[in-house]
This record gives C-alpha cells, structure tokens and sequence, in this order.
C-alpha cells in the first residue's frame, strides 16, 4: 500500500526512535544538551519522565545511541522493560542478560574469549533454564490490578553474586573503549498503570546500591509521577538521582517539522502527497495532546480502515473525525458499560479530571458506588489515574476521550 503512495514504508511507526533512525528525532535541544553534559560524568542516574505515548523511550534511546556512537558508553539497544511483580534477582538478570546479548552482537571477536563475558553468559544462559524449568509460577502471574501482589518469583542465585558479575560487565566496557562504562535504560517504571507503590518501592529500594555499581549508569523512564515517587516514597534513592527531566509533548510548530521530516525521509519520488492535510495532522495533535505514540497509531488505523489508494485518495477533516470518532466508540463498546457507566465516563470526559467525591457531587452517585466504577474503569484502561498526595486524581483515555468529546 505505501509503496502504491509513494513512500518506502509506513512513515510514522510507533516504535521509538532506534539506532537506524537517528535522523528522525526531532526536538528538545535544550533538554538533549543538559543530558549530554551530565553524561559525560561516570556513575549517574537520570529519571526521564512523561506522560504515556509522548516520546521518553525514543528522548531515551536518541540519548544513549549518540553516547554509544562517542565512544562515551556501551549501550544496548534493548532496554530493560522492568515487568510486573519482578523481584531484585529478576531485575539484574534481565540487566545482565540484555549486556551480554549486546555484547556478543558488536563485539563479537574481541570478547568470545574474555572469562568476564564467558562467566556472564553462562550464568545469563544458566537462569535462563532455571526459569524454564520452573515453570510458569516463576513469573507471578495473577493479581488484581491496582492492588499489592508479594513477590513470589524464585531466588536461582543471590543479588550478591549477580551485582559482582555486572560490575565485571562495566569494567569489560571501559576496557573495550567506553568511556564511562555501560548505560542501561530501564523502562516501564509507571505506577499504576504497571506497578503498584507498594511493589515499585520495594524494588527500588532493595536496588539502590545496585545502581551504584562502578562503570554502570541508569536511565530511568517512567510515566509522569515516577520522580516524585521517588521523593516521597525511597529516600535512599532520592538521595542518588543526577538529573531528572519531564518530557512534555512537542509544540506544535517542531511537531510540523516532525511530520514534514518524516514524509520527507520516508518518500520514493519528491511530488507525493501524503493523503492527510494539515488540518488533519492538527486535528490529532489537539485530541491526542500531543502524545505521538497515538498519532501515529491513529493514522495508520485511519488510513487501513478507509482503504486509502483504493477507495479513498485524501482523508478530508470531516472524514477524519467521523472515522476516529466511530473507532474510539468500537473500543468503548467492547466493555460493555452500562449507562450509568457511560454516564459517568461522559462526566469525567467534560470534566477533564476528577476525584471519587466530585464525581459523586456531579453525577449524584454515593462515593462507594463511584469508587467500585472508577476501579473497574481503571482495570480496562478507559480510565487513567495520578497520585496527588492522599487523593486519586481521575482521566478519561484517550479513547473515551476522543469517542464521548462532541457529546460531553
């Protein structure tokens, strides 16, 4: 289809910038700047945060590749996506297995006979079947969402022992040439919608000497809030954060420039015209906030539904918002709702934000009733929650959002 539209592929994939697409990043100079000059330093640890779908996996990936391309850290390209309930053990030998991975791709020949690489392998291989031959309950499957699930996953070998072998892996890449030794991204750091507090504290806490390994730096990404997590909840790894930045949604002119490099980059003859106008690419940023992620998601879908090239050559602005609109509510219906759910989602949507008691005063619903809903809705993603202090503060997704945005 792409090709029939004159361009090599799809040109906005949700995927985070990687080390081949370097060239399409766009943005956030001053925030790369100050990055770059903390990272000349060794041993430091940055919370990169932002609101899900605007950019901190690619602001992440384009900090570390540059750094990897000047020889000031090894990095892998994978980052470690700290999944649900895993405990410290877990933790590093996700960390571990990611290095030694990496390594054995862009160095193949200078370390196939180094002891530190091999012992690391064989260990990373040797969990590796623990965890097979353990079977599914290695992995804490089960739980509700949003609430406190103990780490059950096995201990196959003490943190001790895997924290000697990762300090090992940074000493190997400041010998191979790395400046400062190796920078490892931990991802997926987001409360609630991933891990509760009371799990994340832990893990952080029983982490935090671990993050300070010699020839080791972190990135740590997360969705808005994990920062002052940390404050509030892990002192000791309060103390130990370098730098923290929020990565916010491009202004709308950088993301102009954003689509134009893409199109751009992406075409096969310099006459084609993508079938989307401004007004359209306008339209996304406002009902999106700007989140990138979803952008993109929805052009693609946009484009498949209405059969672009075949039945339909330019998507007009009318056209745009009917489709999406129509494709938000497929998504709501599939739950199920009943009207006073609905109801209740509709309020919330032309509220913006809420608590349980304010949605009770609006919707005349007791609190009890509000909060059994609002955890149902939480459980299917069609709502999203922040911590302020002692209260829970309520948003529609993106989805309700944009399928109940005309009616509310």
């Amino acid at each position: 289809m792409w090709e029939l539209l004159g361009y090599k592929e799809y040109p906005f994939s949700i995927n985070p910038i990687n080390i081949d697409t370097l060239d399409l990043f766009t943005g956030y100079n001053e925030e790369l700047k100050i990055c770059r000059n903390i990272l000349d330093d060794k041993n430091i640890r940055i919370v990169i945060e932002g609101a899900r779908g605007v950019g901190t996996t690619s602001f992440a990936n384009y900090l570390k590749f540059c750094a990897q391309n000047k020889k000031i850290y090894f990095a892998p390209r994978d980052e470690v996506s700290v999944e649900k309930n895993w405990n410290l053990e877990s933790l590093l030998t996700a960390i571990i297995s990611t290095i030694v991975r990496e390594f054995e791709i862009a160095h193949e020949q200078a370390i196939k006979k180094n002891k530190i690489f091999l012992e690391a392998k064989a260990l990373s291989y040797r969990l590796s079947e623990a965890y097979n031959n353990f079977g599914m309950t290695a992995f804490s499957f089960g739980g509700n969402y949003g609430k406190s699930v103990v780490t059950t996953q096995p201990v196959f070998i003490p943190s001790t022992t895997l924290g000697h072998h990762l300090e090992d892996l940074g000493k190997l890449a400041v010998k191979l040439g790395y400046k400062n030794g190796i920078l490892v991204q931990l991802n997926n750091l987001d409360i609630d919608t991933v891990h509760t507090e009371e799990h994340l504290e832990y893990l952080f806490n029983a982490a935090r000497d671990y993050l300070q390994i010699d020839n080791i730096s972190w990135l740590l990404v997360g969705d808005i809030g994990i920062r002052s997590f940390i404050s509030r909840r892990v002192d000791r790894l309060d103390d130990i954060i370098s730098y923290e930045i929020t990565i916010k949604a491009l202004t709308k002119a950088i993301y102009h420039n954003l689509i134009r490099k893409r199109l751009d980059y992406y075409k096969i003859k310099r006459a084609v015209e993508f079938p989307l106008n401004e007004e359209v690419f306008d339209y996304l940023y406002d009902i999106t906030n700007g989140r990138l992620r979803y952008i993109f998601g929805l052009i693609y879908v946009v484009t498949k539904r209405l059969q672009v090239g075949k039945l339909v050559q330019k998507i007009s602005i009318d056209l745009a918002k009917k489709t999406i609109g129509a494709l938000a509510k497929e998504r709501i219906q599939k739950f199920e709702l009943s009207k006073t759910e609905l109801a209740i989602v509709k309020t919330l949507v032309h509220k913006n934000e809420s608590n349980v008691a304010n949605l009770a005063k609006l919707t005349r619903k007791n609190r009890t009733f509000i909060s059994r809903t609002m955890s149902r809705l939480l459980s299917d993603r069609i709502v999203t929650v922040r911590q302020e202090g002692k209260q829970r503060i309520y948003m529609p997704s993106l989805d309700a959002k944009i399928a109940f945005f005309d009616e509310s």
